[in-house]
């Protein structure tokens, strides 16, 4: 049997009880993340020593020492689920498909900001003595929630040549902010989305493309099926033509500080040399540390180390480059 319906109310909640371990985890986090306690939030956990929940257990920990080093004075939290499906096993365990929709105020030095991310998960639940526990609970970013589309045949502006062409990082700011939870439908979006996301910032700044009819060269994309290049779409890829001077003769800076808005920067999650990951800068809190945007995991306003992250590892390696003006 299987349901696609959203989590509304508290009669469906408990028509089916197993939801509420799943709303207690979620909106549980915020409240740990405002409030401390992070033990409280695993008693909706069955197996304490299970791999998932010790790299959760973590993460948290990682989370706390985040918020004392930014010498954060955390005010609320905020937590919206939304049901795509739900489904029993054989063995009545229960599978469950969740968006979930996070913001977080805080402020440094008496200035405010927020963080927000929105993120899918798949979570399976087994009923005991005393009621519904979570077996399982994995992040699943590339889950699909919108209705199957056409693919775009959208052929962005041409914004000239690359010797006359300035950058506009504050129209690339705008972008940013206008769809980090969502996708341009102009544009194709892809499982894994962080770079196609970071290049449509950079375009909306003004940098022209660089047009080659070999996707392996230069840095574009032509709205058809697979009619783009690998720079515009692949983390890996865009970092490498970064490093050759692409977008705008891209400079390789030391330190997060030398960023602006409208920067980028780029991760290797695992330390190998495999770069996986890319941000955009959107605005610096106030101690002048890079808040970034990002598509994949939709983040906006998110500190630009990640350590929040369930994808982050003490081998990651960033590469921080500033766009000229």
């Amino acid at each position: 049997m299987m349901w696609r319906e959203s989590l509304k109310g508290t009669v469906r909640m408990k028509t089916r009880s197993w939801r509420q371990p799943v709303a207690s985890w979620f909106r549980g986090q915020s409240q740990v993340w405002v409030e401390g306690g992070i033990d409280r939030l695993f008693t909706w956990v069955q197996h304490q020593d299970a791999d998932w929940v010790i790299k959760e257990q973590k993460r948290w920990e990682r989370v706390r020492d985040l918020q004392e080093e930014r010498k954060m004075k955390r005010l609320k939290g905020e937590t919206r689920i939304r049901v795509i499906q739900e489904e029993r096993l054989e063995n009545g365990d229960i599978m469950m498909k969740v968006w979930v929709y996070q913001r977080y105020l805080y402020s440094i030095k008496e200035r405010f900001f927020e963080q927000e991310e929105s993120n899918g998960f798949s979570i399976q639940l087994a009923e005991g003595g005393a009621g519904w526990f979570i077996m399982k609970c994995k992040v699943e970013p590339e889950m699909n929630t919108e209705v199957e589309r056409d693919w775009s045949y959208y052929q962005p502006p041409d914004f000239g040549t690359r010797s006359g062409s300035s950058y506009n990082r504050m129209k690339a700011v705008q972008y940013a902010e206008t769809w980090w939870n969502g996708a341009n439908p102009r544009y194709q979006k892809f499982e894994v989305d962080c770079t196609n996301y970071v290049s449509q910032c950079l375009h909306a700044g003004g940098i022209p493309m660089e047009y080659s009819y070999q996707r392996a060269r230069g840095w574009w994309y032509r709205g058809s099926r697979e009619n783009w290049s690998y720079s515009w779409a692949v983390a890996h890829s865009l970092k490498n033509y970064l490093d050759k001077g692409g977008v705008h003769r891209a400079e390789i800076v030391d330190s997060p500080r030398q960023l602006q808005p409208g920067d980028i920067i780029c991760y290797d999650w695992d330390g190998n040399g495999r770069w996986q990951h890319n941000t955009v800068v959107t605005t610096l809190d106030a101690s002048g540390e890079p808040l970034v945007n990002a598509h994949t995991v939709n983040s906006r306003h998110r500190y630009w180390d990640y350590r929040d992250s369930h994808g982050w590892t003490p081998q990651v390696q960033y590469r921080f480059y500033h766009i000229p003006d």
